[in-house]
């Protein structure tokens, strides 16, 4: 077909003509985003299309690439940006390690990254730190927040600390800089140092407890076969759904559910009704009655979860779990304390 002859395309068909170009499996991709309209504005206009040459071919895709190229399309990227792609298509366990380990420390979210840190560590830190270094720090907290690394200072200090809030908000701005430049560089670096470090089987371990459980399963039977002390060192460091009666104290389990949508709790008893009897008992056993009873009636409505949904859930109960340790508002129990807790 020469240049005369080319068809004159609609922006319908060109667009189908773009989508083509993609075969059949990135095609999908973007089919799949399409509603049942656009759906059926893409099949008409396939359909109408007769054989387009490479020459045509070419001038649309350069024809589409030029209206991208224009300001009005220009595409903005960010951290916001990348969450904003990413978290309808991305489990929040994982979308929360992946934003964490692309938002380097600077001087404008240090403070977001320490939050982020366990009490313990952070408290540590702060104590060998001079008072008016550890109140800037603390300053940034919410005041639970604050609360809690305050709780695990020697009082003598805790006190120093409270005297030097009062005069955190007037220090130099440049001075708050430097401070958060030092937590930067002395702390969070060393920090996130030591984590890459640590015991391989701890790393496999804490990776493991955000991972589906069908996919979980597969990677320790595979290490377990080769090398299986290895695998149960690994089991050990973990903590799953099947180890929160043994691990979570009775008392914390309301804070527990109160921490997860309806939803997601009701998916994480449905599966755990038969894969984890105890956990899903547990559970319903440490909450008010009347929530129990509710849930075990709207339980009884659920003929079935997609596999994929239930894994999902479950990693969320075990996120929620890890968050609120992490936060210092339950502590969990070590193997052997679960007969001493009445």
């Amino acid at each position: 077909m020469s240049g005369a002859e080319a068809q004159r395309l609609t922006r319908q068909q060109k667009a189908a003509v773009i989508i083509g170009v993609l075969g059949s499996e990135a095609a999908g991709t973007v089919l799949e985003q399409l509603d049942e309209t656009s759906l059926r504005h893409f099949t008409h206009a396939m359909s109408g299309l007769k054989r387009i040459d490479a020459t045509q071919v070419r001038a649309t895709i350069a024809e589409f690439l030029a209206e991208l190229a224009t300001d009005e399309e220009a595409i903005h990227g960010g951290l916001d940006r990348a969450r904003g792609l990413l978290e309808q298509h991305v489990a929040a366990g994982l979308l929360m390690r992946i934003l964490d380990d692309a938002e380097s420390p600077s001087a404008h979210n240090v403070w977001q990254k320490l939050a982020k840190v366990g009490d313990e560590a952070l408290a540590d830190f702060l104590a060998r730190e001079h008072p008016q270094t550890a109140a800037v720090v603390v300053s940034k907290f919410s005041p639970e927040h604050a609360a809690r690394i305050l709780n695990r200072l020697e009082p003598d200090l805790a006190r120093d600390v409270v005297i030097g809030l009062s005069r955190a908000a007037g220090l130099d701005p440049h001075v708050v800089e430097a401070i958060g430049d030092t937590m930067s560089r002395d702390f969070l670096a060393a920090h996130a140092n030591a984590d890459r470090k640590r015991d391989p089987a701890d790393r496999i371990g804490a990776i493991m407890n955000y991972t589906s459980p069908s996919i979980r399963d597969h990677i320790l039977g595979s290490i377990e076969s080769d090398q299986p002390e290895f695998a149960e060192e690994i089991r050990r460091k973990m903590f799953t759904v099947e180890d929160i009666p043994a691990r979570v104290p009775r008392r914390a389990i309301a804070v527990v559910v109160r921490s997860l949508d309806q939803e997601t709790l009701l998916k994480v008893l449905f599966t755990t009704k038969e894969s984890a009897p105890e956990t899903s008992e547990f559970i319903l056993s440490n909450i008010s009655t009347r929530m129990a009873d509710q849930l075990r009636e709207e339980l009884g409505e659920i003929t079935s979860v997609r596999r994929k949904e239930g894994e999902h859930a479950q990693t969320e109960i075990i996120r929620v779990i890890r968050e609120l340790v992490a936060r210092g508002e339950i502590e969990l129990l070590d193997e052997d304390e679960r007969e001493d807790e009445s």
